[in-house]
Formats: structure tokens, sequence, C-alpha cells
């Protein structure tokens, strides 16, 4: 489901907003540090501060669905992919490595289009992260204009 070119789009700077529900199903929200797609299983991983977010990770639970939507920040071209979470862990030295990796190139990213370091870091974290991996089901173009909310996918027509 997850071509290379959007799997590229995904693991690069973009912002990332995620969502998980709760027992009511009202969306618990947050922002990822950083995804990868693995192409030997199909399956997306999001790396999220518990503490910054702890409500979205306190939903993020095995079979429950997520949805993360990719932005690049300086033209709002987004994609939007849905799927039950597989697995939830901490994150390994590695994941650690790459969130702060993440959160250094998107204040570089965000801080060329005039975004500052203090109006970014109530949304941006590498502490007490998490690895939520979840297997895509659904993808969605959502950059704004007549194209957002097209499912991709169904006709093979996946490219970014």
């Amino acid at each position: 489901m997850i071509e290379a070119g959007v799997a590229s789009f995904i693991e690069g700077r973009v912002m990332i907003l995620i969502a998980t529900r709760n027992d009511a199903h009202r969306p618990m929200i947050g922002r990822a540090t950083g995804a990868r797609f693995d192409s030997a299983n199909g399956r997306i991983s999001l790396l999220v501060s518990a503490s910054q977010w702890p409500d979205a990770v306190a939903h993020a639970v095995p079979e429950a669905p997520i949805s993360a939507t990719f932005v690049k920040p300086d033209n709002y071209k987004a994609y939007q992919i849905k799927g039950p979470i597989i697995e939830v862990r901490e994150a390994d030295t590695i994941d650690e490595a790459r969130g702060s990796q993440y959160v250094s190139d998107m204040l570089a990213e965000m801080g060329a289009l005039g975004v500052s370091r203090l109006q970014l870091s109530s949304t941006l974290s590498d502490r007490d992260l998490v690895r939520i991996t979840f297997f895509p089901r659904d993808l969605f173009v959502q950059t704004p204009g007549p194209e957002a909310g097209r499912r991709l996918g169904e006709t093979g027509n996946t490219k970014p």
C-alpha cells in the first residue's frame, strides 16, 4: 500500500499529527517525533513523547485504531494514514537518536519558515519516547484543494 515516494515523504521533514481514541471514541491527539516505514513488513512506526502527549499514548494499545497525518510545512502537501496499532513499546537508543535528529531537523525547517523554537516548544519533544507501530490500512491525500480526502491505493496511484 505504501509506495517508495510516500514512504520517503513520511520519513522526511514533515510535521506529524496523530490521533488515538478513548473508550468514548473521543480523539486523543498528539504529535509524533518522526516516522519510519518498514518495507519488509509494511508497517509504520511513530515516535511519540509520552510526557508531552500522555492521553494519546495512553490510548495507543494493540488493535486500537490510529490515524497519522503527515504535512510538509512549506507547502502543506499532506497524507493521512490510518490503521490498527500492532505494538507499543519504549523507544530504544536508536529510536531516541532518531527522535533527537527529527526535532533538530524540524526546528531548522520551521525556523527557515519564521517559526521560533519557543513557538514549537509545546509541540516538539524527544523526551520519554515510545514507539507506536501500526499497519497502514487506509491512505488519503490531505493536501488542501480538490484532491483532499481522496483515498489512494485502490487504483495503484500512490505517488506523492
